[in-house]
């Protein structure tokens, strides 16, 4: 049972983004039931007395409370259309009302989830997702209590740095190479007001014979490209055909538990960070995946994590400078900056019962930009087809062009590589 005395010694990074939201969502699923999604969320509550998915986030404190009775008003139906998941995303993101740290909706056929990215990464959304949906053997349900040890980044950077001490020096190297360089005061810049409400999301679908034929055609041509390496020159390459000018510094996400004991690896928090990457516009997808792979070899996302931490320890929480004002104006470049997050292959869901109405099973979610010049792409593949869902400011970049860009990468992709 839990306890409103117990509490969580959250980390810097949580609190970077308690006040950020992630909106995830999986369908079409047969048999979706409110009742059923209360029950389970409500043994996810009481499996522990410290159960992961009960915190309540803020950024001006380090102790955080277990809330309890979380399963309530925060369960919520919806009869609204579920087409289109960009827009359905988007939708819920800008819904009326107050948030709780987690919110699920459950519709005909899709389940979504509105959460505090405080909470954790989007390993904990994925398994939220599976478990709400349908945890019929209460397999799923234990593990969403589960959070990082306290000790979590020290005995990483042990386990790593202590078997592979050169690689320290290869970090340093990497992240000198990949610095970005100070930007020139006279390059474009754009004055935008507003542009919290401006966020909008937008999802495309790769389907399985053209996934196949990708992966058919880059294995012929580009051995040694991964898929997200693959993902990530796509993406930049329909931005460009599209005319879209594109930072050559792409964040890409890195999930730190690789560093981990394997028994640790499944357990919840903010333990995945995003590596500036200098990646120029002729860099082909096998130079993109040379380029991650001396990342993860270098110990680089685990070192992130380490410096945070000594950075928080030394520093004092300052209290949180509150919600964004509607009629703020900032002034950001003209350059798009991406940031790109690639799930893999997703089989956690692989037990749920998918209708067969011709639409394909997926999971789209809005990971929300950092600014109005920042897009966020997460990737997930479900079934042998992936699911692409851009977050981004109209304001910054009009809405159709991004749906351009998209179409392009999900209907081309071999010719859109073979052609950058």
């Amino acid at each position: 049972m839990p306890s409103a005395e117990r509490s969580y010694r959250s980390t810097a990074l949580d609190r970077v983004f308690a006040d950020t939201r992630i909106v995830t969502a999986v369908g079409p699923i047969r048999g979706l039931d409110v009742g059923r999604t209360r029950r389970t969320l409500t043994a996810a509550e009481h499996v522990d007395a410290e159960p992961h998915l009960a915190l309540e986030p803020r950024s001006d404190t380090r102790q955080w409370r277990y809330r309890t009775d979380i399963a309530g008003d925060n369960v919520t139906v919806s009869t609204g259309p579920t087409d289109d998941l960009g827009r359905m995303l988007t939708e819920i993101r800008s819904r009326d009302g107050t948030r709780s740290p987690l919110d699920v909706i459950v519709f005909d056929d899709h389940l979504a989830i509105d959460y505090s990215h405080g909470i954790g990464d989007g390993q904990i959304g994925v398994m939220m997702l599976a478990a709400f949906c349908d945890d019929a053997d209460g397999s799923l349900v234990p593990g969403l209590a589960t959070g990082l040890p306290a000790s979590s980044t020290w005995k990483a950077l042990w386990r790593h740095y202590s078997r592979n001490p050169k690689t320290f020096a290869d970090f340093r190297k990497l992240r000198g190479r990949h610095r970005a360089e100070a930007g020139s005061g006279s390059a474009p810049r754009r004055r935008i007001e507003n542009w919290e409400a401006a966020k909008v999301s937008r999802a495309g679908y790769m389907s399985r014979a053209r996934v196949e034929e990708l992966k058919r055609w880059t294995a012929e041509y580009m051995p040694g490209a991964t898929a997200a390496s693959i993902s990530i020159a796509l993406w930049s390459a329909a931005l460009r055909a599209e005319g879209v000018d594109v930072a050559e510094h792409i964040m890409v996400l890195f999930n730190s538990r690789r560093y981990l004991d394997p028994a640790q690896q499944t357990s919840h928090g903010n333990f995945a960070v995003g590596i500036p990457l200098h990646l120029p516009e002729n860099t082909t997808p096998v130079g993109i995946a040379e380029a991650m792979r001396e990342v993860i070899e270098s110990g680089w996302p685990i070192a992130v994590l380490g410096m945070s931490q000594l950075r928080d320890v030394a520093s004092r929480i300052r209290p949180s400078v509150g919600s964004h004002v509607d009629d703020s104006v900032v002034e950001v470049p003209e350059t798009l900056r991406l940031a790109v997050s690639d799930l893999g292959r997703v089989r956690v869901f692989d037990h749920l019962d998918w209708f067969d109405d011709g639409r394909p099973p997926q999971m789209a979610a809005s990971l929300e930009p950092d600014g109005p010049d920042g897009c966020t792409m997460l990737i997930a593949e479900i079934a042998g087809g992936r699911t692409y869902t851009a977050s981004f400011c109209s304001k910054m970049i009009d809405v159709a062009v991004i749906d351009a860009a998209l179409l392009r990468m999900c209907e081309e992709p071999v010719t859109l590589l073979r052609d950058a």
